[in-house]
């Protein structure tokens, strides 16, 4: 049992790792690939300027450290590695929050994602490596060949003292990977699991639903289409938006192009009811401004393209006890 401060909404991160693609050639990868299979290939929505991409970026990474939390950059961990130079010229390599799940609660370890995308499964052993380098001990979990987790699937959360685990599946995420995880993390590191199953069009969970603060999440509903609840005694289907009205939990609703072109679901969360979102949906953050929610807004419109928003360009880290406070400083 741990207490509400062990969730990822409350619990604030002492690392953050992040990536910029801009310096290692990754957006001109974009502009020589045709329109009709930009999307489907290379997974971005629209081709991004790389000059203010680039400004958006570092602009993202100065809010993470004018909001007091450390942000360092990947290519500082480990650029000079194999792994790295294997994926550096992925632009989706941005998106730090796929390959890999941190737990607020057991912040020694961590999983490894296995990405749906084929391009994308390089992004793995980079996030692997820089996570190990800062003392992390990677949990392994097996299955079949189509059993793929994405770390924007994945949400730390806290129920009455559980520790539990939110996971999307549809597109990226699969059914397959959620029962993989429960035989591998529960009772052990994870108490209980909600499968929320998303819509056929909806890419991860963290797209559609983020719970912000212990009182408010932010979704689209319609993204969910059901959940199962699952622990070690077995499993069966809930409403989940029922279990967060009893935990006392405020919906801010989202507008489905809100959510999808403006990634307006998409927070990242620092503690202290104070996340990190695009400014491009102003009714959004009114909305969680009036429910006491510190927004740190900051422009998107150039990152956005990517079809991610600042909780897919973060990987949070939660002080494991080997990462001294050079490490964490960049020193």
């Amino acid at each position: 049992m741990v207490g509400p401060s062990a969730a990822e909404h409350s619990r604030r991160p002492d690392v953050i790792l992040v990536h910029d693609p801009t310096p290692y050639g990754a957006l001109q990868v974009l502009h020589a690939m045709p329109d009709s299979e930009l999307a489907e290939r290379l997974l971005f929505r629209e081709r991004p300027d790389a000059a203010r991409l680039a400004l958006q970026h570092r602009a993202f990474a100065k809010a993470i450290e004018g909001a007091g939390v450390s942000c360092r950059y990947v290519a500082e961990l480990v650029g000079d590695t194999p792994a790295f130079a294997a994926a550096c010229a992925d632009p989706n390599l941005m998106f730090t929050r796929d390959a890999a799940v941190t737990l607020p609660w057991a912040p020694d370890v961590y999983l490894p994602g296995r990405m749906a995308e084929p391009m994308r499964r390089p992004e793995t052993a980079v996030l692997s490596t820089a996570l190990e380098s800062l003392g992390l001990t990677r949990i392994e979990w097996d299955g079949p060949e189509h059993a793929y987790l994405e770390g924007g699937d994945v949400v730390p959360f806290t129920r009455s003292g559980s520790r539990c685990l939110l996971i999307g599946f549809a597109r990226r995420t699969t059914f397959a990977a959620v029962e993989c995880l429960r035989h591998a993390l529960l009772p052990g590191l994870v108490d209980e699991i909600f499968a929320v199953e998303l819509a056929p069009w909806r890419m991860n969970l963290d797209g559609g639903l983020v719970p912000l603060a212990d009182d408010v999440v932010v979704a689209h509903t319609p993204s969910v289409v059901s959940c199962t609840h699952l622990t070690v005694t077995g499993q069966h289907r809930v409403d989940l938006f029922g279990v967060l009205r009893e935990l006392g939990i405020t919906v801010v609703e989202v507008p489905q192009d809100a959510s999808w072109l403006q990634q307006a679901c998409n927070y990242l969360c620092l503690g202290d009811r104070t996340v990190i979102g695009y400014d491009m949906c102003p009714s959004v953050l009114s909305d969680l401004r009036e429910t006491a929610i510190n927004v740190i807004d900051i422009a998107g419109d150039e990152l956005v393209k990517g079809r991610g928003g600042p909780r897919c360009m973060s990987r949070p880290i939660y002080a494991p006890a080997a990462v001294t406070a050079a490490d964490l400083s960049g020193a």
